[in-house]
């Protein structure tokens, strides 16, 4: 699937702030950057905004995490939407091709397991030759699809409880119950 342009993102958006009333000032202030932008800029490397998305995805009380290669710290599985995907399409291949696990979406997660949007600053990076520059990043609360055999991880993954993991990601272990 893709995204079809700018409002079908803030639509998203706002199917976020009716389940999650609190995300309201947030995503407003991300609805105001994404209409300052073209669709095709967002999965643009060179642009100043890029479109991401994390993975949120418990092994009994515990969530995996990876340690990004570049910035040198514990995050979610995630990464840039690409041209033909949606959001959710890649918190799903993200969370494979880091942990080598596979995800699905969780049925029992109103839209889609949407449950948070972000802005994240990012340094310059010249080993990829990116400037420093801004992620509106897409968090998806899913599940391990159990069926299928786990793969090669490209990344160092960690299963870390509530009280190891960083501030930023304590809110998302409220998901364990529904």
């Amino acid at each position: 699937m893709k995204i079809e342009n700018i409002n079908f993102l803030k639509k998203y958006l706002e199917n976020l702030i009716e389940h999650n009333p609190e995300l309201k000032t947030k995503i407003e202030k991300i609805s105001e950057i994404l209409s300052q932008m073209k669709i095709e800029d967002l999965t643009n490397r060179k642009s100043k905004v890029h479109l991401s998305a994390s993975a949120v995805v418990f092994n009994k009380n515990k969530c995996y995490f990876i340690k990004h290669p570049y910035l040198k710290t514990i995050l979610l599985p995630a990464g840039h939407v690409e041209n033909d995907e949606i959001p959710l399409d890649t918190a799903i291949r993200e969370f494979y091709e880091e942990t080598g696990f596979f995800a699905k979406v969780d049925e029992n997660m109103p839209n889609f397991g949407l449950i948070d949007v972000n802005v994240i600053e990012i340094p310059e990076n010249p080993v990829k030759s990116e400037r420093e520059h801004i992620h509106i990043d897409f968090r998806y609360k899913l599940v391990l699809d159990e069926v299928k055999e786990q793969k090669k991880a490209e990344l160092e993954w960690f299963l870390l409880m509530e009280n190891e993991a960083d501030d930023e990601f304590k809110k998302y272990y409220k998901y364990l119950i529904y």
